[in-house]
């Protein structure tokens, strides 16, 4: 369960639901062979969890595109292989007992695989990257003083910019342009900036876009 959660945290196509069915069907398999009070080996069923394997990526799982579906009922149908073996071999209470965890396993991982997907999809969202755009127009003789001002704001709040540039405008006035890269996370952060610099009397006009 432990290493099928760490897959379905990197969101890969095994998950824990796939990793606990797959590790409860082999320990059936095996247990099975240890019930039997014969000469048999142990090793003889054991092998068939081997050749499970190829019916695991059997016909209940279908390719669509880059959409992989099935794989979780077919590891379930081979958990199911082993609880019919099991009843089969005269171990009812063994069978029904797998069977009600296999129950389980499909109930309770379902509903937390969704949850840590979910979770993994919006910590992906936080971290995405947006690029905003700010141009503030000042008088002239303030520009050194913005510059400053900016920069310092932008350390306060942990954003960096890729790009910042000044342009003479008519009317002893400047443009200062900057092209800031910020998570989802960071965009208030962005709005802050922009109501801590209109509030200085030298910023005449403020500009933002997003791309």
């Amino acid at each position: 369960m432990i290493i099928g959660a760490e897959r379905q945290w990197r969101k890969k196509l095994a998950g824990m639901r796939t990793m606990t069915l797959v590790t409860f069907g082999s320990c059936q398999f095996v247990s099975l062979s240890s019930l039997i009070q014969d000469d048999n080996s142990p090793t003889r069923i054991a092998a068939q969890v081997v050749s499970g394997i190829g019916f695991l990526a059997g016909g209940v799982i279908l390719r669509e595109g880059f959409s992989v579906t099935g794989i979780n009922t077919a590891a379930t149908l081979w958990c199911s292989a082993a609880v019919g073996s099991m009843i089969g071999a005269g171990f009812v209470t063994e069978g029904v007992v797998c069977a009600v965890i296999l129950m389980l396993v499909n109930i309770l991982l379902r509903n937390l695989s969704f949850k840590i997907d979910d979770y993994t999809v919006q910590r992906e969202d936080d971290q995405t990257e947006t690029i905003h755009y700010l141009s503030v127009i000042a008088s002239n003789s303030s520009e050194v003083m913005l510059r400053t001002e900016i920069i310092q704001l932008l350390d306060k709040y942990c954003l960096t910019f890729t790009k910042f540039s000044c342009t003479d405008l008519a009317g002893k006035k400047v443009r200062l342009f900057l092209e800031i890269e910020v998570t989802r996370n960071g965009s208030l952060a962005i709005n802050t900036i922009i109501s801590e610099l209109s509030q200085l009397s030298e910023v005449i006009e403020i500009n933002q876009m997003t791309n």
